[in-house]
């Protein structure tokens, strides 16, 4: 945790201002999961961040998760926006009726590595199940994940990936949160937007307990 002086957190008031176009999903209010300051996280990941480096990324999901969900391609009840700085208020807005309390976030550069559902395990264990799971527990144990992680490797095995996407954010539960038994949410993006800076296509998964 840390101090007002973050501008990232998981829901809250948004800094942005009046003209804000609040995002809806099928004519209701999404809600703001989470706001990352891009001036704090862009420098951690210094080359690897391609995405705007001011301004703030905010993150939005349909709360009553009324999106179709596709095992194979997530849903598209999501929407990620990029405030520029000038359009920031240094303190959050006024209270809205669709927003939840904020709970402030550290950024923090750590290392992530891949799971056993990943490919990319393959050929380092040369597909012996055995080697893999000793080289996989080598690597959890050295590596321990956060609970909340931008970019990186999805860090749980239970999560439905959709095909050709990447982790961009992924979140889980925290008692601020009503999301009944989902314990996680984490939104994809496709390597060719995500180097092109285009947030438009962004698909969301989750993991139910």
């Amino acid at each position: 945790m840390v101090g007002p002086e973050t501008g990232c957190s998981i829901g809250g008031r948004p800094r942005s201002t009046d003209e804000f176009d609040w995002p809806c999903y099928r004519g209701r209010p999404m809600v703001l999961l989470a706001q990352l300051d891009c001036s704090q996280v862009g420098p951690l990941l210094g080359k690897e961040w391609v995405l705007p480096r001011d301004g703030h990324l905010l993150f939005f999901h349909d709360d009553e998760f009324v999106a179709e969900f596709s095992f194979d391609l997530g849903d598209d009840g999501c929407r990620v926006v990029h405030v520029p700085a000038e359009h920031l208020r240094h303190q959050p807005g006024e209270d809205l009726a669709h927003a939840v309390p904020g709970l402030p976030l550290e950024p923090l550069a750590l290392p992530s590595v891949p799971t056993l559902a990943d490919r990319e395990v393959d050929p380092a264990a040369d597909r012996d199940v055995i080697a893999m799971l000793d080289f996989y527990q080598s690597l959890s144990t050295r590596c321990p994940a956060p609970r909340h992680r931008l970019l990186g490797w999805c860090d749980s095995t239970d999560t439905p990936r959709p095909k050709g996407h990447r982790p961009l954010l992924q979140l889980e539960a925290e008692a601020i949160n009503n999301w009944g038994e989902i314990v996680n949410i984490s939104f994809w993006i496709r390597d060719e937007d995500l180097r092109a800076g285009n947030l438009s296509k962004v698909r969301r998964s989750y993991e139910v307990a």
